[in-house]
């Protein structure tokens, strides 16, 4: 029965992971057809034209993408639906931010891909129930790199890498891979990093438990300008309130970034 179970797992990460890959080279395709000026009349030509167009992927760096991403999802029962959540954060924050329409683009493909070089990281890591020593953090800390290196690749996800490499920078310099800080980190890394950082303190770890609305933007509030983004933070924060998921009320002796809550 466990076995069925990784099975099954591994065959829905593979379809996951191939329709994103494919949503984004037919978005590609449909950009490329209509500046060279060709005319697709009917759903089945353009359904030829991205057949004879995907066969140029390298299949082998694909279906590499694909194992790793169904052992991934068989192995991580605790953060099932992590990288939905940080999309739909990511895609909030982005819109708030008026991104163009090409970089939401960007935006929406790499937060679904940005943990996929956990993949690399031992299982007695990723689901220790207790925290990392040195040694198991400077493993989990390898993870983007290792992102950046299995889509390396794919050339037609060349701006979607900085933002998964480095979506673990933070704005004083003091984060991961590379030490960036400030505006030295891709916007669309900084949107990622407020997402992520939100979804797990609102979502139940191994470690410890999800924390309430209130505590979590507390902590974003606490955040904001050492390790994450501060326009980032404040547009996650407004969607917050816009969506219902947090009323605030200002009061005369808080800082207008300082949330009150009911």
């Amino acid at each position: 029965m466990h076995a069925e179970t990784l099975i099954l797992s591994s065959f829905v990460g593979c379809l996951a992971l191939s329709l994103i890959l494919f949503g984004i080279y037919s978005k590609r395709l449909r950009k490329q057809v209509k500046k060279q000026g060709f005319q697709l009349n009917t759903i089945e030509q353009l359904y030829n034209e991205v057949q004879r167009a995907s066969r140029t992927i390298d299949k082998n760096v694909i279906g590499s993408i694909e194992a790793l991403v169904q052992a991934l999802e068989a192995r991580d029962s605790y953060t099932k639906g992590h990288s939905e959540r940080v999309n739909k954060y990511s895609m909030a924050i982005g819109k708030r931010l008026k991104l163009s329409d090409h970089e939401l683009e960007i935006l929406h493909d790499a937060s679904l891909l940005h943990d996929i070089g956990k993949i690399g990281v031992y299982d007695r890591i990723l689901l220790k129930p207790a925290n990392l020593s040195e040694e198991e953090f400077a493993l989990m800390k390898s993870h983007p790199d290792l992102a950046a290196g299995i889509l390396s690749s794919l050339s037609f996800l060349e701006e979607h890498i900085p933002l998964i490499q480095h979506h673990h920078e933070r704005q004083d310099g003091s984060g991961y891979p590379l030490g960036l800080k400030g505006d030295e980190i891709p916007l669309g890394a900084r949107i990622i990093q407020v997402a992520d950082t939100w979804d797990a303190m609102t979502s139940d770890r191994p470690y410890r438990r999800r924390m309430p609305t209130d505590v979590a933007v507390k902590e974003l509030v606490k955040a904001a300008g050492t390790q994450l983004d501060q326009n980032c933070v404040q547009a996650f924060i407004d969607w917050l309130k816009e969506t219902g998921r947090l009323i605030i009320h200002p009061q005369k002796d808080k800082s207008p970034t300082e949330p009150a809550f009911i």
